[in-house]
């Protein structure tokens, strides 16, 4: 009898050994591959379904040259759940629920106890993705270089009620080398992209969000 129990216990391990390989097999079939993205100086680390499908699925992260800035799963090419978004030095921003489609921590805690009722516009990421996206496309504009132009450049996004941009513009346009460089950038921005609109009684109203670009010549 301990024999018969013995062969039975054998069995159900060869029985379990072989759906772990089956569920590996399976796996490998679908092809699933790890992908690594870069774009000057952010770089996207996540997985597509298989080799001829770019969807992608499973866990995403974003990273600011060695920072780790966003990181959430996807869903069959999906943003589903909990998204944490983050700045310089691990600094936390915000966290979203994509499947309830809002925005469920903020950082500081006067903020958060706000945010039932109010909140401040925010880019629907790391607020570095915009920055590094306008530094890498506009660069150091050759005329200003020429010149010796330098300074900043306060860019200001008005973000209507369903967080797209109505329109935008520079403060204090007095470097036209610069600002025109900035301005143009704008209009590359990825048209997916989308900000969190600032709510005031628990109501999204029209709101500005602003990108500081520094242009220095040391």
């Amino acid at each position: 009898m301990p024999f018969v129990c013995e062969l039975i216990k054998s069995g159900f391990r060869s029985s379990l050994l072989m759906v772990m390989l089956l569920a590996i097999d399976t796996h490998a079939l679908l092809g699933q591959v790890a992908v690594t993205r870069e774009d000057n100086q952010l770089i996207e680390k996540y997985h597509i379904l298989n080799r001829t499908d770019s969807v992608m699925d499973g866990v995403y992260q974003l990273f600011y040259k060695s920072h780790l800035i966003e990181q959430g799963n996807y869903t069959r090419g999906r943003k589903t759940g909990v998204w944490t978004y983050l700045n310089l030095g691990n600094t936390f921003e915000f966290q979203y629920d994509y499947d309830a489609d809002s925005l469920i921590r903020i950082a500081g805690a006067s903020r958060q106890m706000l945010l039932p009722y109010e909140s401040p516009c925010m880019f629907l990421g790391s607020s570095l993705v915009p920055y590094a996206f306008l530094t890498s496309r506009v660069g150091y504009p050759a005329e200003a270089f020429k010149k010796g132009v330098q300074g900043k450049v306060e860019l200001v996004l008005v973000i209507d009620t369903t967080g797209q941009i109505k329109h935008h513009y520079v403060v204090n346009n007095d470097r036209p080398l610069l600002s025109d460089a900035v301005l143009r950038a704008v209009d590359k921005f990825p048209p997916d992209w989308r900000w969190i609109p600032a709510r005031s009684n628990k109501a999204h109203i029209e709101s500005t969000y602003t990108i500081t670009i520094h242009f220095d010549l040391h």
